[in-house]
């Protein structure tokens, strides 16, 4: 019997005697601990960083809620943008994507394309049936990069490439703030993965209370395989923040349904 196995009956038979709702996180945060000593990832080959809610380019933040401007001046000028549901400012060297609400001209979400970076071939193109339909499949290409990121992502302390390995980057995450460290983990889809990490409102560049949010889609054929990693901060407003009742952190939901997953099994 694995150390795994062995920790997840004794989450379960933990779970029958106290109940569900009384999960006491920084246990199981315990339990879950990896077995095997991970070390953080070195973020010294990424000149793409996340620390906390900071996003970086080669040491100079990036900063969401801003004007495409601010980001030309550190990316450089981008190749085009794209008019559709959203405007869409690519890098296409890079491999980015930065999403504007129309018309804005802000900063509101960046997408790193690592794989695949059209969404239709052209002979799939010339066999769909309808020049409209035929018209929005293209649309759909040009809404992408034209390069793939070939680069590393660093996230708090994980290093995040193409092909990924989601136990590693968990790992590494750990690592980095095991008092309280957060997880990727299955969002409302088998082929989208997500967290959350908290923004320090003692730091830069946004000092308020708030969080960055991160969305990994994968092939459905190769689970292993990232197609596209979007990212964004949301600020909380100071009528959220008075309205807001105490929710869980992500990494507590996340050590639940681990949990409830292993009581149904």
């Amino acid at each position: 019997m694995t150390t795994l196995t062995t920790q997840l009956i004794f989450i379960s038979l933990a779970l029958t005697l106290a109940g569900c709702d009384k999960l006491n996180v920084s246990t199981v945060t315990s339990l879950l601990a990896p077995a095997e000593k991970i070390q953080v990832a070195s973020p010294e080959e990424s000149n793409f960083q996340v620390n906390g809610c900071n996003l970086t380019y080669k040491g100079q933040s990036l900063i969401f809620n801003t004007n495409i401007d601010e980001w030309v001046k550190i990316l450089g000028p981008y190749d085009r943008v794209t008019h559709l549901a959203n405007d869409v400012y690519f890098w296409d060297e890079i491999g980015l994507g930065l999403f504007s609400s129309t018309g804005k001209h802000r900063a509101d979400e960046l997408q790193f394309e690592f794989n695949e970076t059209i969404a239709f071939s052209e002979d799939n193109i010339r066999a769909t049936h309808g020049e409209r339909l035929r018209k929005t499949k293209r649309e759909a290409n040009e809404s992408r990069s034209k390069t793939p990121f070939t680069q590393t992502l660093w996230v708090n302390g994980a290093a995040i490439k193409g092909n990924w390995d989601m136990s590693k980057v968990n790992n590494q995450l750990y690592a980095f703030n095991p008092k309280n460290p957060h997880y990727f983990g299955e969002a409302y889809m088998p082929t989208i993965f997500g967290s959350r990490f908290a923004c320090d409102k003692e730091a830069p560049p946004y000092f308020n209370e708030g969080e960055i949010g991160i969305r990994v889609d994968v092939n459905p054929q190769n689970k292993n395989e990232i197609k596209v990693l979007s990212l964004g901060v949301t600020l909380f407003s100071e009528e959220y923040l008075k309205d807001r009742k105490a929710t869980p952190s992500f990494s507590s939901r996340y050590f639940k349904n681990v949990v409830e997953r292993v009581v149904v099994q």
